[in-house]
């Protein structure tokens, strides 16, 4: 090859490195942020992301023996690993209702402590393949007889992506699979980040399928372990009149993943429906559909209870 070959290729290599250096100089002055168009903020609660650690199959996990989860992946109790006969053992896996405890109180209420035990893997803002994981990892140590899993319509939305910055935890929502990311790229090359961010919209129909694979597969292991799996489908706190088209496709696509996967449900919006006349404040905070006020809670844990979800 020629030595003006090798020129034009030196030339071309340095002119797109120095590209790529200063587009990444650029980028780092004027630090546009990582959260747009393909990847949204995740939110926590104040202080909350110092209970989470990392986790490359599933974004991050709450730190087992930690502050707030034990060898189980189980918010502490009093209970013993080792069964007590005669007692059910109940264990409800879900997102931040379901770790904040909103329908446990008033069902613990309801069927008492003598003929069941209450464990809450709940974790805040999980979807079910971070559920997965979290159940076969830690959760079936405690070979629960019934799992309850809390479905919210926000569990269609991708496993984050998670990474450090400046030493701080960052966890950022892709609209695709976050396999289909660099974590490392994504890391270290603001370049990377806006083309991921500018360039990638949602998949809806990727999303239902990881729903309808990840329900299977904790069905699975559920009733590998000798349990059983019932699904609670909890509405957002607000007429089905004024959903929008995203979260009606949510939850239509919800029912029907239940159904063809023949999982034990009980869809709670009817429940909800009943009681909205009443004027009762039923968002934990007002704005925010996705959490019950626990008024709305004990109301649909009623629901719950007259249905007997806690039955063998």
């Amino acid at each position: 090859m020629s030595k003006k070959i090798f020129l034009r290729f030196g030339l071309l290599f340095g002119g797109l490195f120095g590209g790529v250096v200063a587009g990444e100089t650029a980028l780092r002055i004027l630090k546009p942020p990582a959260s747009s168009g393909g990847i949204q903020q995740t939110r926590f609660p104040v202080g909350q992301l110092t209970d989470y650690t990392p986790d490359d199959e599933c974004g991050y996990l709450p730190k087992i023996n930690g502050e707030g989860y034990g060898a189980q992946g189980c918010l502490y109790n009093d209970y013993k690993l080792e069964k007590t006969p005669g007692r059910r053992r109940v264990l409800f896996v879900g997102d931040s209702v379901t770790h904040r405890g909103r329908l446990i109180t008033p069902l613990r209420s309801l069927y008492g402590e003598e003929k069941f035990e209450y464990w809450n893997a709940g974790v805040e803002s999980f979807n079910t393949a971070q559920e997965v994981v979290l159940y076969r990892r830690y959760n079936y140590l405690i070979k629960p007889d019934l799992v309850v899993l809390t479905f919210h319509n926000n569990d269609f939305m991708q496993t984050p992506l998670v990474y450090r910055e400046k030493g701080k935890l960052q966890l950022l929502t892709p609209l695709h699979d976050r396999n289909h990311i660099n974590t490392w790229l994504f890391e270290n090359s603001y370049i990377y980040r806006c083309y991921v961010g500018r360039s990638w919209r949602a998949d809806q129909e990727e999303k239902a399928v990881r729903v309808r694979e990840n329900l299977r597969e904790l069905d699975r292991l559920v009733r590998d372990g000798g349990g059983q799996l019932r699904v609670v489908l909890l509405p957002l706190m607000k007429p089905l009149k004024d959903y929008d088209p995203g979260e009606n496709w949510s939850r239509n696509h919800a029912l029907a993943i239940v159904k063809e996967l023949k999982l034990n449900s009980i869809d709670l919006t009817p429940a909800l429906e009943e009681i909205l006349p009443e004027n009762q404040p039923v968002e934990e905070t007002a704005g925010d559909y996705w959490h019950p006020s626990q008024w709305a809670a004990d109301r649909l844990a009623r629901t719950l209870y007259q249905q007997d979800i806690l039955a063998p």
